[in-house]
């Protein structure tokens, strides 16, 4: 399944999905690099959600009234920083995986021109070698 589908499956949007990668779901990327979901993991998932057994932290979010994000049963003055940090972990970890991303990319490119290269110099000692012949 992609990323799109498991939204779709889950109810849930992109961004979820993402951040659900590493800890619910553990996504494998194909030669494309686009993220494959397991679809059993996501029905385990899709059960869990369904049956209140898991609440994703974006769901503990207040229809209106709190600003800070989340209901909480005590006023905690720690939450609100705890929660910035969170936010900065996962812009963090987004940039991190954007970074890996272009990273993977570059190898990719390197490796291309790396095997066109090799062949190249194939086919010039096959002709070095054909013309040594007498």
């Amino acid at each position: 399944m992609t990323r799109q589908q498991v939204a779709t499956r889950l109810g849930k949007s992109l961004a979820t999905v993402r951040r659900l990668e590493g800890v619910r779901l553990r996504p494998v990327q194909d030669s494309r690099g686009v993220h494959r979901f397991d679809p059993d993991e996501v029905e385990a998932l899709a059960r869990d959600l369904a049956s209140g057994q898991v609440a994703l932290w974006q769901e503990l979010r207040p229809s209106s009234g709190d600003s800070s994000g989340v209901q909480r049963s005590v006023d905690c003055t720690n939450c609100p920083d705890l929660e910035h940090q969170v936010q900065a972990l996962h812009r963090q970890l987004d940039d991190l995986r954007a970074k890996h991303e272009r990273e993977l990319n570059e190898l990719h490119r390197a490796r291309a021109q790396h095997d066109r290269e090799a062949e190249e110099l194939a086919e010039q000692l096959a002709e070095l070698l054909a013309s040594l012949e007498p």
